[in-house]
């Protein structure tokens, strides 16, 4: 049994990341897992464990949800979805897609896994005016972020960070100009991102 589990739950409860009464909904299967395990019973542990991490995804998923941008006009959305990252490196995506005929966008929101930081990294070039080929520097608000498209393959994508814990991506594919990254951008909500991971503004 992966016991640590417990305590990214537990950890989320900490971070205040869900309304109470639904933490409160986690935190009673943490509990009867911990007295389930306590009693030599790790079946009934397990189930309890399970029972919190689905209902925890399903809080997060709601919450996060909120803070992705509304899908263009004309465009077709999908429901969010939430996973944990795991296995490469830690933390949680959040992702939606958008479509329009043949034309897509896949929506990303990654929060606190290493993608972050190398993000950030390509970020803050474009304030010293040395992006790599291909990338150019935008304004998001008052945010910066980078923006790469080809008219050529039909495809591109705009990234910012947001403090160290929040990597934004949007991807485009058989689009025909940069203007639909940069409108589904701007819907991003990052007041509230700021607020719901703890990052002043």
């Amino acid at each position: 049994m992966r016991f640590p589990s417990l305590f990214c739950l537990a950890s989320f409860l900490i971070l205040g990341m869900i309304s109470p009464a639904r933490a409160d909904d986690v935190a009673v299967q943490i509990e009867a897992a911990r007295a389930a395990y306590g009693k030599g019973d790790p079946l009934h542990a397990l189930a309890a464990l399970q029972a919190a991490t689905l209902q925890l995804n399903q809080n997060l998923v709601g919450q996060f949800g909120k803070l992705l941008p509304v899908a263009p006009r004309g465009w077709v959305s999908s429901a969010p979805e939430l996973q944990a990252l795991d296995g490469a490196g830690g933390g949680l995506e959040v992702t939606e897609a958008y479509s329009k005929g043949e034309a897509t966008l896949n929506v990303s929101l990654i929060i606190d896994n290493p993608a972050v930081a190398s993000s950030m990294a390509m970020v803050q070039e474009a304030s010293r005016q040395s992006l790599r080929p291909g990338w150019s520097k935008v304004k998001l608000g008052t945010d910066d972020a980078v923006l790469r498209f080809d008219p050529q393959t039909r495809a591109g994508e705009v990234v910012m960070v947001i403090g160290d814990r929040a990597l934004l991506q949007i991807e485009g594919n058989e689009i025909t100009k940069d203007d639909v990254l940069l409108e589904a951008a701007r819907g991003w909500n990052l007041g509230a991102l700021r607020k719901l991971i703890g990052i002043g503004s």
